[in-house]
């Protein structure tokens, strides 16, 4: 699964990450695209019913690299 934090007196607690997803608008988007290299863009996204709505077009680089590999990053 995924490390624990090194410095964990800095983890956010689950409600505090809510809220930061809640209060912004925008974020990034981190993919495995073509030939495995990294890609990463700014994303205007969208918190409804405990779900996190991508603003985007339907085809394009980063679906094709969603649709290859399901494991993604999203930061805010």
């Amino acid at each position: 699964m995924f490390r624990k934090l090194t410095r964990q007196r800095l983890e956010l607690s689950h409600e505090e990450c809510i809220e930061i997803l809640k209060k912004e608008l925008r974020g990034v988007l981190a993919v495995l695209g073509d030939d495995a290299y990294p890609y990463a863009v700014p994303m205007s996204y969208v918190l409804w019913d405990k779900k996190i709505y991508l603003h985007c077009a339907m085809t394009g680089h980063k679906m094709d690299a969603m649709k290859s590999n399901k494991k993604v990053s999203f930061c805010v």
